[in-house]
């Protein structure tokens, strides 16, 4: 909360403890000469210091308190992203080192073909899980998750207040596009969340076709790895879609001014 903002907040919490700290004072000064005001005065002053503290002071913490929970969280987030991604990359080493050991030609030629599809799904996995960390720590996205809800309930309070139809007008259009822009960020948010579920889903995946390939390679006949191959398939189309999902949200913040 900015300066002005807490300075009427401040203002509007205290204004009638003033008024009847100078009505006291007044009635003390007509009559006695004894400042007997001084008392009651000096009780309320210590209601208006109690606010100005919670106002002024308070706010600043708790804001700073989210900016240090808000550092940890991101710092967690790129942590599990990291772990994410070597998880998948330790597979796609092994599939590989499956490849790499082999005599038998034809198995060597199915494997490394398994081991083609994995890296372009991999790929997927990369380019998904960038998104995701840049769309959770987007400064400009965070800082709208705040503003917007904020935007909103001031507008709308504005709204019940204005009386002069013009301006009325002007007010409901900037709250239609400040609703506009909340249910988008809605959608982010839940698309976002979406993505990380996939994203484990993919881990779990890989990691069993790696077993499954494993199991395969101890067989004595030539393994057909077409159903492996077809689940790699499946998994990079699933990872694009929900990509592609993501990268249609739009958070248009040039139609965003206020009446």
């Amino acid at each position: 909360m900015n300066q002005p903002s807490k300075l009427k907040r401040f203002l509007r919490e205290t204004t009638h403890l003033f008024a009847v700290m100078l009505f006291l004072a007044m009635l003390n000064v007509v009559t006695s000469d004894f400042p007997w005001a001084i008392f009651p005065i000096g009780g309320m002053m210590i209601q208006v210091l109690i606010t100005a503290s919670r106002i002024f002071l308070s706010d600043d913490e708790a804001r700073d308190r989210t900016k240090r929970a808000s550092r940890r969280g991101n710092a967690t987030s790129s942590a599990e992203s990291t772990a994410r991604l070597s998880q998948a990359q330790a597979y796609k080493r092994q599939i590989d080192a499956l490849a790499n050991a082999t005599n038998d030609p034809l198995r060597k030629h199915k494997l490394r073909e398994l081991s083609n599809k994995v890296a372009v799904w991999m790929r997927e996995v990369e380019t998904m899980s960038r998104r995701i960390e840049h769309l959770k720590h987007d400064p400009v996205i965070r800082n709208d998750l705040v503003n917007v809800p904020r935007a909103i309930e001031e507008l709308t309070a504005r709204l019940a207040n204005e009386r002069d139809p013009r301006v009325r007008t002007s007010i409901e259009r900037a709250l239609a596009a400040r609703a506009e822009q909340m249910e988008s960020l809605k959608r982010l948010q839940s698309l976002t969340r979406q993505a990380e579920v996939q994203l484990e889903n993919t881990i779990a995946t890989l990691g069993t076709i790696y077993s499954q390939a494993l199991a395969m390679q101890s067989a004595d006949r030539v393994a057909d790895y077409s159903h492996l191959s077809a689940e790699v398939d499946e998994q990079s189309r699933m990872l694009k879609d929900q990509l592609e999902a993501l990268q249609e949200v739009k958070l248009d913040r040039g139609q965003m001014n206020l009446a």
